[in-house]
């Protein structure tokens, strides 16, 4: 009997392109993509139940997605109020095991989940670590100026952002992207440091730039053979069963660049990267902090 493979994470600091990814990867023969399951908040599914109801934003949404289609084989909203009430018949179960019953679901395909969640909390890591021991990672980059821009101009029409995305230091707080740009790659990349297997790292600008090439070393990396089938769906996400918004009752699951219409400005900024130019988003007009310099320059940004 072949050994189930343990579910790849694509992890990223927000606004990173982590949802795109995923739904490139689905359209591998030996891939099952996921939205964003926002699991490691908590250990036991009660717990994460709870984390849910409290929570000012949509983290339940991918989690019910995700169950309706695989338990229950759609994603309307009575398929959705079935994955509610097959999540809380098993208020007991650790995460990880909840993992696993997907991941048994998806089979023999493996799993893809991408994570902008976690990265941003080094406890939630260290959940994901413990709960999914053999997982597989996709550290997936972009250019803090242009994820920062995408972000910014994405916060701008919200009430309410999430605190890790603000500089509290202004009154009223400022949402400023590096702060979770680099407190999710450095969290990231302690996390690495701590893997005995294999993980990669990519550009989403190499995505953009060299889709069919990027796509065939990550496949490589992950010792699938790329058949040109595959590499057809991989370039058209939009076939992904989760690309688009979902029923009323759970529409979200996916970053916003994804679902949401993006400004032309923002648009248009994003593809002017710079490391040393005022941030656009900064009432000061200041420029990226050194640490986020240094880091962005490790990576190969300029």
């Amino acid at each position: 009997m072949s050994v189930m493979p343990a579910p790849l994470f694509i992890l990223a600091a927000p606004y990173s392109g982590a949802s795109y990814l995923a739904g490139q990867l689905d359209g591998h023969s030996q891939l099952y993509a996921l939205p964003e399951l926002c699991l490691f908040m908590a250990d036991e599914v009660g717990e994460l139940l709870d984390i849910f109801r409290l929570s000012q934003g949509p983290h339940a949404d991918g989690l019910l997605r995700a169950v309706a289609q695989l338990e229950f084989g759609a994603q309307t909203d009575a398929e959705i109020g079935g994955a509610r009430d097959w999540l809380q018949q098993r208020r007991q179960w650790a995460v990880g095991e909840l993992l696993a019953t997907l991941a048994s679901r998806a089979a023999p395909r493996r799993l893809v989940i991408p994570d902008t969640e976690s990265p941003l909390r080094p406890m939630d890591l260290r959940r994901l670590r413990r709960h999914v021991p053999g997982a597989g990672v996709i550290h997936l980059l972009r250019h803090p100026w242009s994820q920062g821009c995408l972000l910014a101009g994405w916060a701008r029409e919200r009430l309410f952002v999430p605190a890790d995305f603000k500089d509290h230091g202004w009154t009223p707080q400022l949402v400023d992207p590096q702060i979770p740009w680099l407190r999710a790659n450095r969290n990231i990349e302690r996390l690495l440091v701590t893997m005995t297997h294999r993980w990669q790292r990519v550009q989403v600008e190499a995505l953009d730039l060299q889709p069919r090439e990027t796509l065939a070393h990550l496949c490589s990396g992950l010792d699938l053979t790329l058949a040109s089938e595959d590499l057809r769906r991989m370039l058209a996400p939009n076939l992904w069963r989760f690309a688009a918004y979902g029923p009323g009752t759970a529409p979200y699951g996916l970053e916003a660049e994804v679902l949401e219409p993006i400004a032309a400005d923002d648009l248009a900024l994003a593809a002017q990267p710079s490391l040393s130019a005022p941030l656009p988003w900064r009432p000061d007009q200041s420029a990226f902090a050194p640490e986020v310099v240094a880091q962005a320059r490790s990576y190969g940004y300029s």
